[in-house]
C-alpha cells in the first residue's frame, strides 16, 4: 500500500514545522496567529496574578466555560491553579474573544474588562456602592501592589456555585519565549454528589506579547494583559483565552458588625513595630480584602450564647448582590475564656466568625506587661491576630496539627493562640511574638486550592484537609502526612455503642489516662468544639471525615497535671457535627478521637466500630423521623432551638413521646436548657423570656426512669461545649441533689456524686 502522506493538512505543513496530534489521532490545530506588530514577550512577572480564563464554545449552542486563573510566580517557582464554571445560554452570548475570531482585529482587545458574569470587586463597581451605603470603609482602599491595573479595574471572577465544572492545577511547567506551557491536572465535580470524582491531565498553553513600545494608553487599557493559546484535555484542543483582572489571585469582601462599645481593630502595631491591618495581612497571602464597617450599635449583652450569636449571624447580615466572596465577623462580648469563634452550620459552611473583645488576657510573665489583665479589645495586636485567625477558618484554614500535611507548628496565624504564647518569653512577649503572616502551607491554600475549599458558605469545614479524597492535597516533604507523633506514655480511649439506628441519639466519651510514671502536663480541652480533640469518621463508603462541633471556638490552652494513673475525661454527642447526621448511612461506621495533647503531640485512639442499621419499630421509626426533620440536629448542638418554632415542637413531641430513650430525653433537656434561660435576637430585638415552669417540665421527663450519672452525661453532650454556664448541666445536678436529699431510691448518694463528677470534667476535667 501506497503510504504517501502528500495531502491533507499535516501534509499541506511546512517540511519544518512541529506537529502534534491528539489521543484520537487527530492533528492539533492551535489558534488562529494574528500578524503582531512591534511585539515582544512579556515578563515572567507580567504573568503574575488573577486571570480570566474563557473556552472557545465548539459550536454556537455549545456550553459556555470560562472561570479562575490564578498565575502565581515567585523567585524560583510558578504555580498555576484555576476553577472553571460553564453553564449553557441561550440565546448564546460571544465572548470577545469568539468575536475577534468573527472579526478579525489587528490588536488585543483592551483588558481585562468585567465580563455579565461576575461583579466589579474591591473599590469600584457594586461593591463600592454598596460600602457608601452601609457605612464607612474601615480600612483604607489603596491598592496593597503597585500595578498598572487601575483599582477600580480589579476583580476576581467569581460565578454560581451550582455551575462548577472543575478545577486543574499545574503538574510542571515552561516559560520560553513568551510562552506558558502547563501540565495540569484536571479534578472533575460531580454537581450532584458536590464531590470531585475523577481526574485526567491535559495542557495549556499561553501566549503573552506585548508592545514593543510602551505608551500611557496602552499600559491603561492592558494590552500586554491578554493572553490566548490553547487547551489540550480529554482527547480535543480548545482555544482559550486570558485576561488579567488583578496583580492579586483572589479578593473577598468582609463585613463587620460590633457590639456597642466593643472596638474593631482596624489598626494595631505589631511586634516588628509596623502597622497591620486586617487588609495588610491577607495582602501578604496574595488576597484583596476590603472591610466594610455595617453596624458598631448592636444592642449590649455581656455572655451572648451560640444559639444567640448563629441568630445574630445568620439574619444581621447585608443582603448583597452578586457572586463576590463574602464574610461576615462579629465583635462581641464574651464566651467563657474563648478569644473567638467561627460557625461551620452543615446547612451554611464557615458562614461567619466572632471575635471577643471582653475576654482577658492572663497575667503569665510570656504576656507583654501592658496587655495583662486586659480586655482584649484593649490590646489592637492581640485582638486583630484574632479576628485574622477566626477569618482563617472560615477560608477553610485549619490549625496546623489537624492538616494532614502535617505543616510545622510556630506563631504564625493559624496556630492555636496556646501554641504562640507557649513560644513567647519574658523578653519576647505575647502578642509581640506572634508572626502576622500565613506559613507558606496556608499560602498555598488560600492562592491555590480549589473553590469549593476555600469560598465562604460551599464546603464544609476541613474538606480538602483530611479527606485526600476531596479537593487536591498540597504535596508533602519527607515527614509523610500528619499522624501520630507518639507518645507511648499517654492512651487515649473513646467508648461508644457498637450499634445505633440511623437518627438515634449517640455519645461518646473520651479519656486521657497517663500510663507512665512520670507526671505529664497534657490540654484540658476535651470536647469537639475548643480545637484540641477531633473525630475521624470513616462511613460505610470508605471516604473520610473530620467531626468537629458546629462552633469551632479558639483561645488559650488550659492544662492540668496528670500524675501516673490518673485519666481525664468528658462526654460529647456525636450525633450532630458540622457534617449534618453523623450516622444517616446504615453499614460499618468508625470513630477515632485525635487529641492534641500539647504543641507537639498528636495522640489517637484505637478506632471504634458502629454499626448502624435502618429504624427497626414503630417507635424507631417516629425516633427517627423527628431526629433528621431540619433544624432538630442544630438544636440539639447549640443545646437550643433559637427562634426555631418547628424544631421546638418535633422536640417536644420527641421528649413527652419516647422520654423512656436516651434520644428523647436528649431532646427533653435541649428544651430543659433552651426554657431555663432568656433568648435574645438583637436583630429583631425579640426576647424570649425564661419559662423555669417548662423547663422542669421537660427536666423531670429526662431523670424518669434513668440513673443519675447516665443523665448527667447526656446533659453535658446538650449543652455546647463552650457554654460551661449552660443551664442544663446545673439545673440536672440540683434536680439529682433534690432527689437523693428526699429518700429517691432511684439515687444514691453515690450515683449523685458520680453525676457531679461528670458536671465538673463538663466544665473543666481534672485528673483522678
Amino acid at each position: 500500500m501506497d503510504h504517501d502522506c502528500g495531502c491533507g493538512r499535516a501534509a499541506s505543513a511546512a517540511p519544518d514545522a512541529s506537529l502534534e496530534f491528539d489521543a484520537d489521532g487527530e492533528l492539533v490545530v492551535g489558534p488562529v496567529i494574528r500578524p503582531e506588530l512591534l511585539t515582544r514577550p512579556c515578563a515572567i512577572g507580567t504573568l503574575d496574578g488573577s486571570w480570566l480564563l474563557e473556552l472557545e464554545r465548539r459550536t454556537v449552542f455549545g456550553p459556555e466555560v470560562r472561570g479562575a486563573l490564578r498565575i502565581e510566580v515567585g523567585t524560583s517557582s510558578l504555580r498555576v491553579s484555576g476553577d472553571m464554571y460553564s453553564r449553557r445560554v441561550f440565546p448564546p452570548v460571544f465572548t470577545e474573544f469568539e468575536l475577534e475570531r468573527i472579526r478579525p482585529i489587528p490588536f488585543p482587545v483592551p483588558g481585562p474588562i468585567p465580563g455579565p458574569g461576575p461583579e466589579p470587586f474591591a473599590g469600584g463597581g457594586a461593591d463600592a456602592a454598596d460600602a457608601g451605603e452601609a457605612g464607612d470603609v474601615s480600612e483604607d482602599e489603596t491598592p496593597i501592589l503597585s500595578e498598572f491595573l487601575p483599582l477600580g479595574l480589579r476583580w476576581y471572577p467569581a460565578f454560581p456555585a451550582s455551575e462548577y465544572s472543575w478545577y486543574f492545577r499545574s503538574n510542571g511547567s515552561t516559560y520560553v519565549d513568551g510562552t506558558l506551557t502547563v501540565q495540569i491536572v484536571r479534578h472533575l465535580w460531580n454537581r450532584t454528589t458536590q464531590e470531585f470524582v475523577s481526574t485526567d491531565t491535559g495542557t495549556l498553553t499561553l501566549r503573552c506579547r506585548r508592545p514593543l513600545v510602551v505608551t500611557t494608553a496602552s499600559t491603561v487599557l492592558g494590552e500586554s494583559q491578554r493572553m490566548t493559546g490553547t487547551l489540550s484535555i480529554g482527547g480535543t484542543v480548545t482555544n482559550v483565552t486570558a485576561r488579567k483582572t488583578s496583580p492579586m489571585y483572589r479578593g473577598c469582601r468582609i463585613e463587620v458588625d460590633a457590639m456597642v462599645n466593643r472596638m474593631f481593630p482596624a489598626s494595631a502595631t505589631i511586634g516588628s513595630g509596623a502597622a497591620a491591618t486586617v487588609r495588610s495581612v491577607y495582602a501578604g497571602a496574595g488576597w484583596d480584602v476590603t472591610v466594610v464597617t455595617d453596624e458598631i450599635s448592636v444592642p449590649d449583652d455581656a455572655d451572648l450564647t451560640n444559639a444567640e450569636l448563629a441568630t445574630l449571624m445568620s439574619g444581621h447580615r447585608q443582603t448583597v448582590s452578586g457572586e463576590s466572596w463574602r464574610l461576615w465577623l462579629f465583635v462581641g462580648s464574651a464566651q467563657g475564656g474563648l478569644f473567638g469563634i467561627m460557625f461551620d452550620d452543615d446547612t451554611v459552611p464557615r458562614e461567619g466568625a466572632a471575635g471577643f473583645a471582653d475576654v482577658e488576657l492572663g497575667n503569665d510573665s510570656f504576656i507583654a506587661a501592658a496587655a495583662r489583665g486586659r480586655p482584649l479589645d484593649e490590646v489592637p495586636a492581640a485582638f486583630l491576630r484574632t479576628l485574622v485567625h477566626e477569618a482563617g477558618h472560615a477560608f477553610n484554614l485549619w490549625h496546623p496539627k489537624h492538616d494532614v500535611h502535617n505543616p510545622g507548628i510556630g506563631i504564625e496565624i493559624m496556630n492555636q493562640t496556646g501554641d504562640v504564647m507557649g513560644f513567647a518569653t519574658t523578653a519576647n512577649p505575647y502578642p509581640g511574638n506572634a508572626s502576622f503572616a500565613f506559613s507558606n502551607h496556608d499560602r498555598t491554600s488560600l492562592i491555590h486550592s480549589p473553590d469549593p475549599q476555600v469560598r465562604p458558605g460551599w464546603k464544609n469545614f476541613g474538606w480538602g484537609h483530611g479527606d485526600l479524597s476531596a479537593g487536591l492535597p498540597a504535596p508533602v516533604d519527607v515527614a509523610g502526612l500528619a499522624g501520630d507523633t507518639g507518645d507511648e506514655g499517654l492512651e487515649l480511649t473513646v467508648a461508644m455503642p457498637a450499634q445505633a439506628f440511623v437518627g438515634e441519639y449517640v455519645t461518646a466519651e473520651v479519656v486521657l489516662t497517663n500510663v507512665s510514671d512520670q507526671p505529664r502536663t497534657v490540654t484540658t480541652l476535651i470536647n469537639l468544639s475548643e480545637g484540641d480533640l477531633v473525630f475521624l469518621h470513616t462511613p460505610p463508603d470508605h471516604s473520610l471525615q473530620h467531626l468537629v462541633d458546629v462552633a469551632i471556638g479558639c483561645g488559650p490552652r488550659p492544662t492540668t497535671v496528670l500524675q501516673p494513673g490518673e485519666s481525664i475525661r468528658n462526654h460529647v454527642q456525636v450525633f450532630f457535627t458540622n457534617q449534618g447526621v453523623t450516622f444517616t448511612e446504615p453499614g460499618r461506621h468508625t470513630i477515632t478521637a485525635q487529641l492534641e495533647v500539647d504543641a507537639m503531640t498528636t495522640v489517637r485512639s484505637t478506632p471504634m466500630t458502629v454499626d448502624v442499621r435502618g429504624p427497626g419499630s414503630d417507635p424507631e421509626v417516629d425516633i427517627s423521623a423527628k431526629t433528621l426533620t431540619p433544624g432538630v440536629g442544630r438544636a440539639i448542638a447549640l443545646g437550643d432551638f433559637a427562634t426555631d418554632a418547628a424544631a421546638r415542637a418535633v422536640l417536644t413531641d420527641l421528649a413527652e413521646q419516647h422520654s423512656d430513650t436516651d434520644t428523647g430525653a436528649a431532646g427533653a433537656l435541649v428544651l430543659a436548657n433552651a426554657l431555663a434561660r432568656s433568648f435574645t435576637d438583637v436583630r429583631a430585638r425579640d426576647v424570649r423570656a425564661a419559662a423555669p415552669d417548662e423547663a422542669a417540665h421537660f427536666l423531670e421527663l429526662a431523670l424518669a426512669g434513668r440513673s443519675a450519672e447516665r443523665v448527667a452525661a447526656l446533659a453535658v453532650t446538650v449543652a455546647s461545649p463552650t457554654e460551661k454556664d449552660a443551664p442544663v448541666v446545673a439545673d440536672t445536678i440540683a434536680a439529682l441533689k433534690s432527689r437523693a436529699k428526699g429518700g429517691a431510691r432511684s439515687v444514691a448518694g453515690k450515683d449523685v456524686a458520680a453525676a457531679e463528677r461528670i458536671a465538673e470534667d463538663f466544665v473543666e476535667p481534672t485528673g483522678r
